[in-house]
């Protein structure tokens, strides 16, 4: 029987704006050796920045080694053009077949990713279609794109690349050459969207191409930044932590969909709950002085992902998994 049900506000739990800060992790691929070293990783030095650890660059289900110097450029992507055709394909996105960079936020850090700008272009017989997605949506919809360009490019009629459906680049006419077709020239952008901002889960950002004219056909990306904040974070704030009384030691529903969880602690004599991130951060907070015995979390402003929550008993700690997939 329930006794008594009440409301404590969470203390100490906001995120902090002290030491936000901007970054841009530029990959200028500039280790990299062409088909004198046959790699799908690229060797140049991740970027560094305050608050995010970048890994590197990688190329997954494509030719093994990159075709030229300098640049990410890699064979293998799946066919669908036909030479001297711009309107009909016959190929499709495949999931198999991608470029790939993690980005991680460090401990105590929440991360939201803004932009991506990269240099594009490919070989003559290369992809017409390309696309950046991230596990965010586990790679389900493209990112919102834009294409600016820049000197010959420019002047090009057409323009080496244009926008479909607001987020897939297209090569518009494979006769373009050089300079036009430069990939300095050809400045791709994608814009990230609610899904990632602030998150403390690593991010997976892929590039997807497809109907090139051959398999021997390249994807060739160069001069790649991507811009961001990473802001320390002593919590993701939690609206309030409700105690009823009576009941066993458990945590449930879990996984949970709507937000609310209740927990049973060991014992009634604990001082304090906490919610902790999988990175180690206390997303939440509370010192206790009563006896509860049953908890209730609405816990429906956090993202989803997996959490801990822990209580602790004198020189005990009590610590359940909790995983929030709304």
């Amino acid at each position: 029987m329930i006794k008594k049900l009440l409301s404590i506000a969470l203390v100490a739990v906001g995120v902090k704006t002290i030491n936000a800060q901007s970054f841009s992790l530029y990959y200028p691929f500039t280790s990299v050796q062409g088909t004198v070293a046959l790699i799908t990783t690229d060797p140049t030095p991740a970027p560094v920045a305050t608050g995010v650890t970048s890994g590197s660059f990688t190329a997954v289900g494509t030719g093994t080694g990159s075709t030229t110097n300098g640049v990410f450029s890699f064979v293998g992507w799946g066919t669908g053009a036909t030479t001297g055709n711009n309107t009909t394909f016959t190929g499709a996105i495949d999931l198999n077949k991608y470029y790939q960079i993690t980005l991680t936020p460090q401990a105590n850090y929440i991360v939201t990713l803004n932009s991506m700008s990269f240099g594009a272009t490919r070989s003559g017989t290369g992809v017409r279609h390309w696309a950046v997605r991230t596990n965010k949506d586990a790679y389900t919809a493209n990112v919102a794109a834009t294409y600016t360009a820049y000197s010959s490019a420019a002047s090009s009629t057409p323009q080496p690349i244009s926008v479909q459906g607001g987020n897939t680049f297209f090569w518009n006419d494979d006769a373009v050459i050089n300079p036009a077709a430069f990939a300095t020239y050809n400045m791709c952008g994608v814009t990230f969207g609610a899904n990632c901002a602030n998150q403390f889960t690593p991010f997976n950002i892929r590039m997807y191409a497809w109907d090139a004219e051959a398999a021997t056909g390249t994807f060739r990306i160069d001069t790649l930044t991507i811009n961001g904040i990473a802001t320390m974070s002593l919590g993701v704030g939690l609206p309030t932590i409700s105690h009823d009384i009576n009941a066993k030691i458990k945590l449930y529903p879990n996984p949970n969909t709507d937000g609310i969880v209740i927990v049973e602690p060991a014992t009634t004599d604990y001082s304090k709950i906490e919610v902790v991130n999988i990175l180690g951060a206390v997303v939440a907070s509370q010192n206790n002085a009563l006896a509860e015995e049953k908890i209730r979390l609405d816990l429906t402003s956090l993202p989803i992902g997996t959490y801990f929550v822990k209580i602790t008993s004198g020189d005990k700690v009590y610590t359940e998994k909790l995983i929030i997939a709304k």
